[in-house]
């Protein structure tokens, strides 16, 4: 019996209806559809009630760490997250994280993370060091990560060299992740992620729905690495430091998937990067550099495996679709938020989303990249 593959209504192509197997039906029990996620994201916020939290006090961070704290100051914040830079009377920093938009279990997974990472004693990979927690605030303290992110390493010109060894070492403790956390190989859920594409708040041509049916028919039989991912495996989540990397930002959710997922989320961000330094510095001679970075991640991440899944004929194809499938996310929360932004009426909740002007800019970009992308997957198709 075959099952039929939904396609983007805007498409005229005709249906691919790929035969079910039973690791198939197994692989229903995971999570491929993050668009479909987005989109319930945006609406649990639309009716969420605004945060009634209040910031942790000296005396609870006192209580909590064990040790005199000087003071505790806002340092960044945003609709999910307040961060605070805690000092210390004996000396030193330390961060506090408080969750605002979160349940007590994704405040639970989240702080649990950095020792589930740390476990993990991948060279090269530093998680910083839980110190206390405050459940009652939603409040975990960690020790201060030093270092600079990789996106502030390729605009640095001081270190040119370091953007290229951070992002290879990314791929490497990527690839060391996906090994321990591999639960099987199975066929790629090629109908799962065009259901989840299908539900993007977008309009494809006729030409972009024969291209994605193309790539649909041609990763039905590749076979790919399932299991645990991290999910927002960014580089803007790493900071660089003495030739190690500390992995900051642990997710909140656990989740199992395509683990070339995460491949795709640091590969996406890196080239938006690019895109942006290329646009801002056109004459900059580092822009070589830049280039490199996103071959530096892939052969970092490939040189790690003994064997290559899916198969090196079929890996750019099947990284590239989850490319499009990161941007069909990215469109659908952007034009939650601007549809979000002329709905809402009260102070509190349009402080949320005060960047509104921002996310209206995001979305012909998006577009861009989309179109963008769709050539990729075109010249990428197996003659």
């Amino acid at each position: 019996m075959a099952i039929q593959t939904a396609l983007p209504k805007q498409s005229t192509a005709e249906v691919f209806q790929p035969e079910i197997t039973q690791e198939a039906i197994a692989l229903c029990a995971i999570d491929y559809g993050y668009v479909q996620a987005a989109r319930r994201r945006v609406d649990e916020v639309r009716t969420s009630e605004a945060a009634s939290l209040e910031p942790p006090t000296l005396v609870e961070l006192e209580e909590a760490l064990g040790e005199r704290v000087l003071r505790c100051e806002l340092w960044q914040w945003n609709w999910r997250n307040r961060v605070y830079r805690v000092e210390l009377a004996k000396g030193g920093v330390a961060v506090a994280k408080q969750l605002i938009m979160a349940t007590e279990a994704r405040f639970q997974c989240e702080h649990d993370q950095l020792g589930r990472l740390a476990s993990l004693q991948i060279p090269g990979l530093r998680v910083p060091k839980l110190l206390a927690l405050l459940p009652a605030k939603r409040t975990y303290v960690m020790e201060l990560a030093r270092g600079k992110t990789i996106p502030a390493l390729l605009w640095n010109r001081k270190h040119g060299d370091d953007v290229l060894t951070a992002c290879e070492l990314a791929g490497k403790i990527l690839a060391r992740m996906h090994l321990a956390w591999t639960e099987k190989i199975c066929p790629m859920p090629v109908d799962l992620l065009a259901r989840d594409l299908a539900a993007t708040p977008w309009r494809l041509s006729s030409r972009e729905g024969k291209i994605l049916q193309s790539v649909f028919e041609n990763l039905a039989r590749a076979e790919v690495r399932t299991g645990e991912i991290y999910y927002d495996y960014k580089p803007a989540n790493f900071l660089f430091e003495a030739g190690e990397l500390f992995l900051i930002d642990p997710p909140g959710v656990l989740r199992q998937g395509v683990q070339l997922w995460d491949f795709s989320i640091f590969r996406s961000f890196m080239r938006r990067e690019l895109w942006r330094f290329t646009l801002r510095r056109p004459f900059d001679r580092r822009r070589m550099i830049a280039r490199q970075t996103l071959s530096a991640f892939e052969r970092g991440y490939l040189s790690i495996f003994t064997e290559s899944f899916p198969q090196p004929a079929l890996f750019p194809l099947a990284a590239r679709l989850f490319d499009l499938q990161r941007t069909a996310v990215l469109m659908t929360m952007q034009k939650g938020k601007v549809a979000m932004a002329r709905e809402m009426r009260s102070a509190t909740k349009e402080m949320r989303f005060r960047n509104s002007l921002a996310n209206r800019i995001s979305l012909p970009l998006l577009e861009n990249e989309k179109r963008w992308l769709f050539r990729q997957l075109a010249r990428e198709l197996p003659a």
